[in-house]
């Protein structure tokens, strides 16, 4: 019998025991020993040793005999607990997973088991021997790429799409229907003369019946869609413990390291988030674990100096609130020196002395999070390098997330992170801005303005608009997106107030296009760093479109010199008053070099990139003018102007056509078309141009 496709399914449920064993070991170094603790202990190594046997895993069996020994060991009282023995087991623990993970990968992964079934044997391990023994950077293939539901859940996803599908049958019954009524309707409508008022009736009669029952199914199959839909996303959300599981060993091992006794306490491990949340947050948790008993709590000595508890407690917080997840970190150690972290801001060059002075001690505490900032005069593997509690800004601003940090000297500090539940859907406000569709957050919005220019204000160097009797800084989307087209100002401006971590900007953007439910898409590997936006989606008509990183626009508009925008409103309005031009050309370098002309000379210039595009411009908008190619793919720009005469709307639009066509009978054709100057691109002069375009619209 071939054993090797059996692996698979052993790593499965050696995982699940794992965790089981990693769990209770530390529970008895918690809780002491018990005897139901470790009867459960014993069937977890029982089994791994007999299903490793199975599948011909005899070091990994092996391991777990000699697990086993220990624990009967314990059981009947031959066996001495100690925090060594803790050590011992979990270090075998460490091996068995990398035992998995050379079982899967068929090889190429070093475990050195003597080492392990020596410190089995002997009860402790050797302090050089531990930092060797394995290299537990195995998480389980299982783990990552797949999630657990309850047969509970997947039941009703099942029964609920079964529902959709008979939804989508009658619909298509509804269909059939309705294509009968439409032969009837052709059939009346030949012998209209013949037939009497009550046919037509009773056909109106049952036409409208037929809508009505056609809504009503479509209606439901939609209520239906929903839930399913709903029901799909609760797959994606997994339990916090998913990520917290593995935090009790971590810490435990820094604690003994630094000398140092800890309480940790995990408070709502069963609350769930989205998969990818869990990714981003567990650095940051990590970290601010870390951190906690690196600086914040005290050596046991110390502790009892300062009539505290020998062991400090660091407490973790899970809990719902409303659509959101708030998870508090708590410990009760020094607290964070405000006078410390000053000097060392200003050491470190973040800070200028007046800037330090001038700062509460309520905002300097968030010093703590700027990227290289460190108070560690010293280096070691914890702390001192510059590098940690920045990524607890980096990861929220990656999931939408938000956080506030209290301390007290002496007393203990406090980090509430403020979470989406799930990033795979929410309510955003579509927004347009030179063209493209952008999707902003609605939980970041406080609110949307019309404003006149003239309400643009100048304030300490910044321009402003006024909110409530308060000055926000005013910015253009469009510039701190970088984008070559600047904003178009017209009489009437469109502002988003956004609030991001106790900030407020206002943010110009062309016109809003209302609120949307908006499901989340990946960027993909190829934009995965693009900056500003968080994610993609699709628009209800098809239409893609970006999702704005707020966090991202905040870092922008306070690093970055933004045009002025009333003077941009100034500009705006002698351009308007020489005219707007519409050019059409397929060729970039020829379109490029007509619109730096114009717009160079004061003109508002748009491009299109062939005639379809340009008669989808002339709907969009209205024009004084349009230069025109000729040769261009799917419509010349003889048939374009021709097009363009037969609209009521640009009948009178001044065309020219600037082409390399310099035979009379071209030049013939453009006259005819309705062109009413036609400029050879081969003596092609910029003042031409310009004395033509002037001409016409004059």
């Amino acid at each position: 019998m071939k054993k090797s496709k059996y692996i698979g399914i052993f790593i499965r449920e050696a995982e699940e025991h794992l965790e089981a064993l990693r769990s209770g070991f530390l529970c008895l170094e918690k809780e002491g020993v018990s005897e139901v603790q470790l009867n459960e202990l014993l069937r977890s190594t029982h089994t791994l040793k007999g299903s490793a046997n199975m599948v011909d895993l005899v070091e990994l069996a092996g391991i777990a005999h000699r697990m086993e020994d220990i624990l009967k060991g314990l059981q009947n009282g031959e066996q001495e607990f100690s925090s060594d023995l803790i050590d011992v087991l979990l270090v075998a623990t460490d091996a068995i997973e990398a035992l998995m993970a050379q079982a899967q990968a068929g090889g190429g992964i070093s475990v050195n088991v003597d080492t392990v079934v020596k410190a089995l044997k002997s009860g402790s391990i050797a302090e050089e021997q531990a930092k060797t023994e394995v290299a537990p950077d195995y998480q389980g293939t299982e783990r990552r790429t797949s999630v657990r539901a309850s047969v509970e859940r997947l039941d009703q996803l099942v029964n609920r799409m079964g529902e959709i599908l008979l939804s989508q049958k009658t619909m298509a019954a509804r269909q059939r229907q309705m294509t009968d009524l439409l032969h009837q309707l052709d059939s009346l409508t030949a012998h209209l003369r013949v037939a009497g008022d009550q046919s037509l009736q009773t056909f109106r009669s049952n036409m409208l019946g037929l809508i009505n029952d056609f809504e009503r199914d479509r209606l439901q199959l939609g209520y239906q869609a929903e839930d399913v839909y709903q029901r799909t996303m609760e797959l994606r959300l997994l339990p916090l413990a998913t990520v917290t599981d593995d935090f009790e060993r971590s810490l435990r091992n820094l604690a003994r390291n630094l000398k140092k006794e800890v309480n940790f306490i995990i408070q709502g491990q069963d609350v769930e988030l989205d998969r990818n949340i869990l990714d981003a947050i567990k650095p940051v948790l990590l970290h601010v674990l870390n951190n906690a008993i690196d600086h914040g709590i005290e050596a046991p000595d110390t502790r009892i100096r300062l009539a505290k508890p020998k062991a400090g407690q660091i407490t973790l917080h899970a809990q719902y609130e409303g659509s959101f997840i708030q998870i508090a970190v708590r410990d009760d150690g020094q607290g964070l020196d405000p006078e410390k972290i000053r000097s060392t801001a200003v050491k470190r060059g973040i800070l200028s002395t007046e800037a330090a002075a001038g700062m509460s001690d309520d905002a300097v505490i968030y010093l703590v999070f700027e990227p290289g900032f460190s108070t560690r005069e010293f280096i070691t593997d914890v702390s001192g390098r510059g590098v940690g509690l920045d990524v607890v800004k980096a990861n929220l601003d990656q999931v939408k997330g938000n956080f506030t940090l209290r301390s007290e000297l002496g007393v203990g500090t406090e980090l509430i992170l403020r979470l989406p539940s799930s990033m795979a859907i929410f309510t955003g406000l579509m927004v347009e801005c030179c063209g493209e569709t952008y999707v902003f957050p609605q939980h970041y919005i406080v609110e949307v303005l019309r404003i006149s220019p003239l309400d643009i204000l100048e304030e300490m160097g910044r321009e402003v608009v006024r909110l409530n009797g308060a000055s926000i800084p005013l910015n253009s989307l469009s510039q701190l997106l970088e984008q070559d087209q600047v904003v178009r100002v017209a009489d009437r401006l469109t502002v988003l107030v956004l609030s991001f971590r106790e900030q407020t900007i206002g943010l110009l953007v062309d016109q809003t296009l209302g609120l949307q439910e908006v499901v989340v898409k990946d960027l993909g590997c190829q934009l995965k760093s693009l900056e500003y936006f968080s994610g993609s989606t699709i628009l209800g008509e098809g239409t893609p479109a970006l999702i704005v990183s707020v966090a991202d626009l905040f870092g922008a508009s306070q690093r970055r010199q933004i045009r002025p925008l009333r003077a941009t409103y100034e500009k705006e309005q002698k351009k308007a008053k020489r005219g707007r031009v519409l050019v059409v050309d397929d060729s970039i370098t020829t379109r490029t070099m007509e619109k730096n002309i114009l717009e160079t000379n004061n003109y508002e210039v748009v491009v299109a990139v062939s005639g379809f595009d340009a008669l989808d411009k002339l709907n969009a908008g209205s024009f004084d003018l349009m230069v025109s190619d000729v040769e261009m793919p799917g419509m010349t720009g003889f048939e374009l102007t021709k097009k363009v005469r037969q609209r009521e709307d640009t009948h009178n639009l001044p065309v020219i056509i600037v082409t390399s066509l310099a035979s009379d009978d071209h030049r013939r054709q453009g006259m005819q078309a309705g062109a009413q100057a036609y400029i050879v691109k081969g003596s092609f002069k910029q003042g031409v141009l310009l004395e033509t375009v002037e001409t016409l619209i004059s």
